[in-house]
């Protein structure tokens, strides 16, 4: 039992503390990525054990326990980890591989935009960067500096990520003919389904729609009618397919000025009169040929960056040093 303890307790704290690095050189890193150091304190900023179990311990109190006092729990925790530095040796390299393909990105770009952001964001919010710290501390979400951090490092990854996709796909084109056979081969896709354009009068009780179709018979306008009964009239253009099937053969089938029905619903009757009708139609293909480019484009540009970056990536990681500071293992 007591043997147990004193291993659980050891291994909580290599959770909490993590690295275990030895050497003036090696000194506050968690990791070496070709000769780059991941600093601790922003391994720990990220990872944030002590707020995830806070958060954990808010939720389930006996989760908590499993976690910090059984063996699993705790190489659980460790697993957690190792995996968030994983996340960032591999962000890391995205970094580095950018640098080497000559878009790399400077400290300062990232500095300049990420306070921009942020200023802009809690404006919007109504805060000040106080209120906006003390918001943090409050939630368990660190501080207002650790969250720069963690802003910082994600931001600076996007922007390397987002310099090596404009630099291998903005040659890509799309022809013309790539753009007429897309469009011969997916006509279906620019129907525009036939409409019509309708007023309706509903009525909850069958005495009120008998009415309504009095006054209609006696010369009062539709519109005014379907108002006065129910507050609404106007439904505007309604496509084929919206309404119930044995309905809406019927309307579809009227004449324009045709008044059809009155139809039995599950509340009431409704009455409609067509105004005008719009038949089923395809979009020409000078209407659509620039938004079919724009679509071929994105995929073309997509596909060429995403074959390019995973042999790219790959190859480059497989290539690397990487050093994981862990009581001084390394791979």
């Amino acid at each position: 039992m007591k043997k147990s303890l004193i291993f659980s307790l050891a291994l909580l704290f290599a959770v909490l503390s993590l690295a275990q690095v030895t050497g003036s050189a090696t000194e506050n890193v968690v990791a070496i990525v070709n000769g780059q150091g991941i600093p601790q304190d922003l391994f720990e900023t990220i990872a944030d054990v002590r707020g995830l179990l806070r958060s954990i311990s808010q939720i389930d109190i006996r989760f908590f326990n499993v976690l910090t006092e059984t063996e699993e729990g705790l190489r659980l925790l460790l697993k957690y980890k190792m995996e968030v530095l994983n996340d960032m040796i591999d962000q890391l390299l995205i970094q580095q591989l950018a640098e080497r393909e000559g878009v790399g990105v400077h400290d300062e770009e990232v500095l300049k935009e990420m306070e921009n952001k942020l200023k802009q964001t809690v404006e919007e919010l109504g805060f000040t960067l106080e209120d906006f710290d003390t918001f943090l501390q409050n939630t368990g979400y660190g501080n207002l500096e650790s969250f720069k951090k963690r802003l910082f490092w994600s931001m600076k990854t996007q922007k390397a990520l987002q310099n090596l996709e404009a630099k291998y796909s903005q040659n890509v084109t799309v022809t013309p003919e790539e753009v007429k056979d897309y469009y011969d081969k997916n006509k279906e896709s620019f129907r525009i389904p036939a409409a019509v354009h309708l007023y309706r009068i509903s009525a909850k009780e069958k005495k009120q729609m008998e009415e309504a179709l009095m006054r209609i018979r006696k010369g009062e306008d539709f519109l005014e009618v379907a108002r006065s009964i129910s507050g609404e009239g106007d439904m505007g253009w309604i496509e084929e397919g919206t309404l119930r099937k044995e309905i809406e053969r019927v309307v579809f089938d009227a004449p324009e000025s045709a008044i059809v029905g009155p139809f039995e619903t599950q509340d009431g009757f409704v009455l409609y009169k067509v105004i005008e009708k719009r038949p089923a139609r395809y979009k020409t293909f000078e209407e659509v040929k620039n938004d079919i480019q724009q679509k071929l484009l994105s995929e073309k540009r997509e596909k060429v960056w995403g074959d390019w970056f995973r042999k790219a990536f790959d190859e480059f990681k497989s290539k690397s040093i990487i050093e994981i500071k862990l009581g001084g293992a390394s791979k």
